[in-house]
């Protein structure tokens, strides 16, 4: 049992440390803004989700100014209520979730006013939020932070990659499970500036190369979560990834240019092999075809005209040597 307080003591004081590093670059927690309803700390939630503050604030007041009542802000399409979002990620999708989330509201209280929620169990607002469709973790459970006071740490899919990266959360944690996990390493007191810090972080540039790991998880520890967030701020982390995919891609390239070489040089060795084929087959059907029957025929004859001119010459020669013959016993 000691030894777990220990670790878990160990835990608190490398957060602290990791929350000192963010104050640095981030500074301290803003200045309040004015309260807002439950209502308006939801549909708030949609907005901030994987954006920044400032974005998110944006975005809302254009939701308040831009249409005449949450009425006709549920009453209107997607399309049209896309424009408010701009600057936000997938803002149609954002949209979406507003519309949904107002016409959940409105057919269950036939009004917009959702303070009923703050002063049901814990255990029933929960219940109740799960039914609202399209309602995501993060939204709920900064809606549980925010306005019920429940000591929870929304996280949103970019968060939840810091949070991995960091070694805050084990690798398989979800924006589900993870605000459990985390909440227990973060005093409540503290959870407010720590959700803050994390987020300011999450959707700065510098935390971008995060979106270009294939595991942040990889060598992830927190003992290591200083040197790690360091790595994250200074840029070296982005150099290393652009790095390690520059020479991934040399490799590759150099790969394929190989793969090419190798393949144009066995289409020549085939090439040559087929024409050496192909003359020593064309000599053997050479020698091994028949004479045509023309040329069996010239042959022949010429043959023959060779025989009867032997013959005839024979012939002359013998007639020639009688003659002789017969011109000396004459002269006697």
């Amino acid at each position: 049992m000691a030894a777990k307080k220990s670790k878990t003591v160990d835990r608190q004081k490398i957060i602290a440390k990791i929350t000192k590093q963010l104050k640095k670059e981030f500074g301290g927690l803003p200045r309040k803004r004015e309260p807002l309803s439950v209502l308006e700390t939801m549909l708030f939630a949609v907005c901030l989700e994987d954006a920044s503050y400032e974005a998110a604030q944006t975005a809302f007041e254009r939701l308040k100014t831009e249409f005449f009542d949450w009425n006709e802000v549920r009453v209107s399409t997607i399309t049209e209520l896309e424009p408010a979002f701009e600057g936000l990620p997938d803002p149609a999708r954002k949209a979406m979730r507003v519309r949904y989330l107002l016409y959940y509201v409105f057919d269950h209280q036939y009004s917009y006013d959702f303070e009923s929620l703050k002063r049901k169990p814990h255990e029933l607002v929960c219940k109740q939020l799960g039914k609202i469709k399209h309602l995501t973790a993060f939204a709920q459970n900064y809606l549980l932070h925010n306005s019920l006071g429940t000591h929870v740490l929304p996280l949103d899919d970019r968060m939840l990659k810091l949070a991995i990266y960091l070694g805050l959360v084990p690798a398989r944690a979800t924006v589900s499970n993870a605000p459990d996990l985390l909440k227990a390493q973060v005093r409540k007191a503290d959870g407010a500036e720590f959700t803050w810090l994390l987020k300011s972080m999450s959707v700065s540039s510098k935390a971008d190369a995060l979106l270009e790991m294939d595991d942040v998880s990889d060598g992830a520890d927190l003992a290591d979560a200083e040197a790690r967030l360091d790595d994250l701020q200074s840029g070296r982390l982005k150099r290393r990834i652009q790095s390690a995919k520059s020479t991934a891609k040399r490799k590759a390239e150099e790969a394929v240019k190989a793969k090419a070489t190798a393949k144009k040089a066995a289409a020549a060795k085939v090439k040559k092999k087929a024409a050496r084929d192909a003359v020593a087959k064309k000599a053997a059907a050479k020698k091994a075809a028949p004479k045509k029957p023309a040329a069996r025929a010239a042959t022949k004859k010429a043959a023959t005209k060779k025989a009867v001119r032997k013959t005839a010459t024979k012939t002359a020669g013998k007639k020639k040597k009688t003659a002789k013959k017969t011109t000396g016993r004459k002269k006697k």
